[in-house]
């Protein structure tokens, strides 16, 4: 039963009531009780007046419910194959690389600022305002009126209505224009109209952000998620676990944390162990939307950046290439292809009809008839053969591309694990344990899940651990602990109880922090009931910046990285014009994810919190908590332009004292780590030389030491072989020592190599001196001559 905040009211209400009642006398009861019958009959001809207006208000809801639909999967289709023709565009003709790139950000807000005067933009409508975009065009007669129906039925309070239009209003459904104000509105009459545990969350999710008009509370949200969470809702446990856990907008609470994420984890493993037998498949992949332009910063910007941008077309020409292989007879892309259509991928839907197609040709071309593997295969050729038989077994026993076939499931286990399968290991374990198709039998499955753990599979170790619990505890708990430093969801799901287990027992904090760590990996990995990142992506595949942006705040806010992310990068972007009154909004929002994202150990997102501060975007200007946060972005993830504004900061004294040697340490840093951003170094590194002479010759004080003619720092781990060279050997390891000296002379070599070659000092201050020499030509030539 729910209760809404009117119903408790009403309740204190009935019992204050009920007390004044308590006070009249018998004849003011008689009476009461006459009036009461007289009352009775007129309430039950009331109730049947209400009953039938309810029933035909609830057919004319369905019927304009029903029309709006099927025009938003009409809409839908018609954005995505809009947006799939943009892509090719873009492949084809990329206009904005023709802009330079220091200027590219501006040309595109002015693009953005003439299509929303030429009315190119999505409009702020009222009810029922359609799409100001090309591709959706007006609303149709039909949908409008079911639209205005809504709007009906909402206003007489029929809730389905009132969190329909709410939907509608937060993500611009059924081609109405985005109003976050209308949509709070409706979800706050929702929640106290009935107490209804999505339009609570979303009422604590608008205080929680500060969306549109509506002033940012963290009381107030967690209030309202508290209430969500109460009646079982997943999003609302998710959203508390992550902020007790992180103490974002709650004070940090490592128990309160621990029985959210409990909750959600619970909720997910039941899921997966509903499924075909050896568990659901895991939600698909979680694309980051930095990934398109190869990282935060674009491609070849640091350690965890691409080399080139994720793009359609890369992978189709590589999809292109595997079918050209399979078709002339390599099993090995057929292969391939079997765990791509498998598994599916970000640009490709998962497919179990081609995965078994390709499965039958390797099958065909390896094995007999009789299904016997062929004579004189090469090694590459026999670990194929038994992978194939191993996926066809278990597609066989899952029912996957075909209807479900135990017997076939089985023959092709057992040849699988004849040939050392550990896949087919496992999964031919449990059909010994659960008896499917052979007599129970548990020493035999305990056997084959033991083999299948021997060989690292995660399956395999997690169902030996559960064999041998009883009787061999740090056995299992050994294999439980490898099953879940590789992933498995399982594992981490028995571990969490096991240190929940231990902090009931007194284990402590460390027990629960350890617990809580592995019910958040199982919530935030399966979740198929209450992700909105798959929303997400959708939104933003079809070119819905706002839906898109909604969606992966709701997922920030749960505390998952990649909407963290995600939803950080389309704040930044311009399109999401409806969703705060003002830039500075966005600032701050966007702030804050980055630096919860950061705190994920997300790369690039520490260099992006600095970025902010150094430009006041969210926050005042601070150029100490710049400095501070691209030094924990050097220090922790290499960033090379982290250490490229660090070198800036100290050439310049900006945030940290001015010190040249510092900021030379930096830019020769930068220029190591950045790819992309070397000829900004080499230009620095020019400017900062020329700095450093106008200073000495002016009398500053530059540092002790020269700048340039410096030796090179040594790394810890040139160190560590420097130490090696110089230990004497043991008198038992002289082997070893010779095989060593061996290698330190290749390394003394290559070293030497690299020193002519001009990489350690020297090749910093002559590349330096050529820049500085075109920057004084070019000076020269733009001076005028006097």
């Amino acid at each position: 039963m729910r209760f809404s905040f009117r119903d408790w009211g009403l309740l204190l209400a009935i019992i204050a009531g009920g007390a004044a009642a308590g006070e009249t006398d018998s004849a003011s009861r008689a009476t009461s009780i006459v009036t009461a019958e007289v009352n009775e009959g007129r309430q039950h001809i009331e109730i049947s007046r209400v009953i039938e207006t309810d029933s035909s208000r609830r057919a004319e809801y369905e019927a304009a419910f029903s029309v709006l639909q099927k025009y938003e999967a009409r809409l839908h289709s018609r954005l995505m194959s809009q947006a799939e023709r943009r892509s090719i565009l873009k492949l084809r003709r990329n206009v904005w690389k023709l802009v330079p790139s220091a200027v590219r950000s501006y040309a595109r807000k002015a693009s953005a600022a003439v299509g929303g005067m030429l009315g190119l933009g999505r409009g702020s409508g009222g009810d029922g305002a359609a799409y100001q975009r090309p591709g959706v065009g007006q609303l149709s007669r039909e949908v409008r009126q079911s639209i205005d129906t809504l709007y009906a039925l909402a206003r007489a309070g029929i809730e389905d209505a009132v969190f329909a239009v709410a939907e509608m209003e937060m993500y611009g459904k059924y081609g109405s224009a985005v109003d976050v104000d209308s949509a709070f509105r409706h979800y706050l009459q929702l929640s106290e109209l009935s107490g209804n545990a999505t339009a609570q969350y979303m009422v604590g999710f608008f205080y929680a952000t500060g969306l549109g008009s509506v002033e940012q509370r963290n009381g107030h949200s967690l209030l309202y998620t508290s209430l969500a969470a109460l009646q079982g809702y997943a999003p609302a446990e998710a959203t508390l676990a992550f902020r007790y856990a992180s103490g974002v907008g709650a004070a940090m609470s490592c128990g309160e944390a621990l029985a959210h994420y409990q909750a959600v984890a619970r909720l997910g493993m039941r899921h997966y162990l509903s499924g075909p037998p050896l568990g659901r498949h895991m939600p698909g992949y979680r694309a980051r939307l930095s990934d398109d332009r190869g990282g935060v910063y674009g491609v070849r910007t640091g350690p965890y950046s691409l080399h080139k941008s994720v793009d359609r077309a890369a992978f189709d020409e590589l999809l292109e290439y595997h079918q050209y292989n399979a078709r002339a007879g390599n099993v090995k892309a057929s292969l391939t292809l079997v765990d791509l259509y498998y598994h599916g991928h970000r640009f490709a839907a998962q497919d179990f009809g081609m995965a078994r197609r390709y499965l039958a040709d390797i099958v065909g071309r390896l094995f007999t008839r009789q299904g016997e593997l062929r004579k004189g295969l090469a090694q590459a050729e026999a670990s194929t053969a038994a992978q194939a038989a191993g996926m066809l077994g278990i597609m066989s026993w899952r029912g996957e591309g075909a209807a479900a076939d135990a017997a076939a499931a089985l023959r092709w286990l057992s040849v699988g694990a004849s040939m050392g399968h550990a896949p087919s290991l496992n999964a031919l374990g449990l059909m010994h344990q659960s008896g499917e198709q052979v007599p129970r039998d548990a020493e035999r499955a305990t056997e084959l899940f033991k083999q299948a753990a021997e060989k690292q599979h995660q399956g395999g170790q997690v169902n030996y651990a559960l064999a041998v619990m009883d009787r061999k505890r740090d056995v299992a708990m050994a294999n439980l602990r490898a099953a879940a430093e590789n992933g498995h969801i399982l594992a981490h799901y028995y571990v969490a109880g096991f240190h929940a287990t231990a902090m009931a027992g007194g284990g402590g904090e460390a027990s629960c922090r350890m617990a809580v760590a592995s019910y958040r990996f199982v919530a935030e990995k399966a979740d198929w009931l209450h992700s909105p990142i798959p929303e997400a992506a959708a939104a933003a595949a079809r070119g819905d910046v706002e839906a898109a942006t909604l969606r992966y705040m709701q997922a920030a806010e749960m505390g998952y990285d990649v909407g963290q992310l995600n939803a950080a990068l389309l704040l930044e972007r311009p399109g999401a014009a409806a969703l705060f009154p003002a830039a500075a909004d966005y600032e701050r929002q966007a702030l804050a994810y980055w630096t919860r994202a950061a705190n994920q150990n997300v790369a690039d997102a520490r260099t992006k919190q600095g970025d902010a501060y150094y430009y006041g975007r969210g926050a005042p200007r601070s150029y100490e908590r710049a400095a501070a946060a691209y030094a924990l972005a050097a220090r922790t993830e290499a960033s090379g332009l982290a250490m490229w504004s660090l070198g800036w900061m100290f050439e310049h004294g900006i945030g940290v004292a001015q010190d040249f040697h510092l900021a030379k340490r930096y830019y020769d840093q930068s220029l190591d780590a950045n790819d992309a951003g070397r000829l900004a170094a080499h230009v620095s590194l020019a400017r900062l030389c020329l700095r450093y002479l106008w200073a000495w010759a002016s009398g500053r004080d530059v540092g002790e030491g020269p700048l340039f003619f410096a030796p090179r720092p040594v790394s810890r781990d040139e160190e560590e072989r420097a130490a090696a060279a110089n230990a004497r050997p043991a008198a038992n390891d002289l082997d070893h020592h010779w095989e060593q000296a061996a290698a330190e002379d290749d390394d003394d070599d290559a070293s030497d190599d690299s020193t002519k070659d001009g990489v350690q000092g020297g090749g910093s201050l002559s590349e330096s001196l050529f820049f500085i020499v075109l920057l004084l030509g070019a000076a020269w030539m733009f001076l005028p001559l006097r």
